[in-house]
């Protein structure tokens, strides 16, 4: 018997299509991603993964076709569905001039989540707490990457509730 919890989908596309005048960057993509699964996005250079995530993430809009995320049912996510999902699309918004802390600090500011211990947790948990005021910008791509992986989950994304936010 499956977990129910485990069936929920998270992500449900419908015949997504994304075109940029007469080229086809991702053509009638439909799938379902369900809650505790790991999924991986594989293909060749051209092949329209980029795209994907972009219109999975609201940050480019669909040609045709519909998304889902945790149930929305719109048709098209909805912020506060957005907001429960953390990314890194090809490279993360980094402020070279900026120590990870400062990075770190202004992103978890930037997404309205109130608790600053969440900060140093997640340096730690991408192995980044001992980069004391080393600055981004001299930071390997390994370690750049890890940052960005890190901002991704400043807000806490999980599929279950959505982070806490500050009042206005």
């Amino acid at each position: 018997m499956s977990d129910p919890v485990m069936s929920d989908p998270v992500l449900i596309t419908r015949g997504l299509t994304k075109r940029y005048g007469a080229h086809t960057a991702v053509n009638a993509v439909s799938l379902r991603l369900e809650r505790g699964r790991v999924y991986g996005l594989i293909g060749r250079n051209g092949a329209g993964k980029t795209t994907l995530m972009r219109l999975i993430t609201g940050l480019s809009l669909p040609t045709s076709g519909t998304i889902e995320l945790f149930g929305s049912g719109t048709g098209h996510p909805r912020q506060q569905d957005l907001a429960r999902i953390g990314t890194l699309i090809e490279s993360p918004t980094l402020h070279g001039a900026m120590t990870a802390r400062q990075n770190m600090h202004l992103h978890r500011l930037l997404r309205g989540v109130p608790d600053p211990g969440i900060e140093e947790k997640l340096l730690e948990v991408v192995g980044l707490s001992g980069t004391g005021r080393k600055k981004v910008r001299d930071f390997s791509l390994g370690m750049r990457q890890r940052l960005g992986i890190a901002l991704a989950l400043v807000a806490d994304p999980e599929g279950g509730s959505p982070p806490r936010r500050r009042a206005p």
